[in-house]
């Protein structure tokens, strides 16, 4: 989990704040996936606006604009649960002295932002195993799609005739042929990554690594993350009741704990504190 690290995509991230890890997250076992409107990004929590068009002639008379596009952007978001992760940075050496400015757990504006100021807890999470979990378990009620997020700052200008740049632009043509039910889903697998995987560059710091569940069912879904939680990063700021509470209600998880200390503005890992040497046991 930190020393001897050379692989970037060994391990996700999961920042959040203490009452949710110890009220929710450990305690069930599970992540819950959050509706896709509920982030914090304008690209992807305000309404789209689409355009739309016909290679075959047909009447535009019939539609609509503002409630065609309307339709779409709901329907799209409405269908899409996310879950969300760091990842490690590309280049790793192994040598964790001068890698832990490229860990994923290691991003103090994530602290600030998505771990209550530093107080929170950051999930360590082996990525084979939870995508298996992931794809296991809720496979078979929607489409699973995943991957890292790439950071580009898209102008509002589109090249209209550039079919990598019709994520905003209804097919009229295919529309009408397959019904409003099948057009969402099909636009959403053509266009996911410009759609869902896409944040402007602002962002890229953040290095994300995500999964979307494509459902018509709007209860919100979870999965059991059982084998793949292999560690625990504490913040500067945690609590020391929430970092026993956490290592209690882990103890017998066989995780790697561990925190985060600063020094004259430089992050390093808390060794000193002898309550992270080694790792809990697993049950026999």
């Amino acid at each position: 989990m930190i020393e001897s690290v050379s692989s970037s995509d060994r391990y996700i991230y999961h920042y959040t704040k203490p009452e949710t890890v110890i009220d929710f997250i450990l305690p069930n076992g599970n992540l819950r996936f959050s509706p896709f409107r509920e982030t914090n990004d304008p690209k992807e929590s305000k309404e789209w606006f689409f355009e739309y068009g016909s290679n075959e002639g047909r009447d535009f008379a019939k539609y609509n604009a503002a409630e065609l596009s309307a339709w779409l952007s709901s329907a799209l978001k409405n269908s899409a649960q996310l879950l969300c992760f760091s990842g490690d940075k590309d280049g790793l050496s192994g040598n964790h002295l001068q890698d832990i400015f490229s860990r994923g757990f290691c991003k103090p504006r994530m602290w600030a932002q998505y771990a209550s100021n530093h107080t929170g807890i950051c999930l360590v999470f082996d990525k084979v195993r939870f995508t298996q979990e992931v794809e296991s378990q809720l496979g078979a009620g929607g489409q699973i799609l995943k991957g890292n997020v790439e950071y580009y700052d898209q102008g509002i200008a589109r090249r209209l005739f550039d079919h990598r740049e019709q994520e905003f632009m209804i097919n009229l043509d295919h529309l009408e042929k397959v019904g409003k039910s099948k057009y969402v889903a099909d636009h959403l697998y053509t266009h996911y990554r410009r759609l869902f995987f896409e944040k402007m560059s602002d962002w890229k710091d953040e290095n994300e690594w995500r999964y979307l569940v494509h459902t018509q069912d709007s209860e919100p879904k979870y999965v059991e993350y059982r084998s793949s939680l292999v560690g625990i990063m504490f913040g500067e700021n945690t609590r020391d009741d929430v970092i026993e509470k956490v290592m209690a209600i882990t103890k017998w998880r066989g995780l790697r704990y561990m925190g985060l200390k600063w020094r004259n503005s430089s992050p390093w890992y808390d060794y000193g504190n002898l309550r992270y040497l080694g790792m809990s046991p697993k049950p026999k």
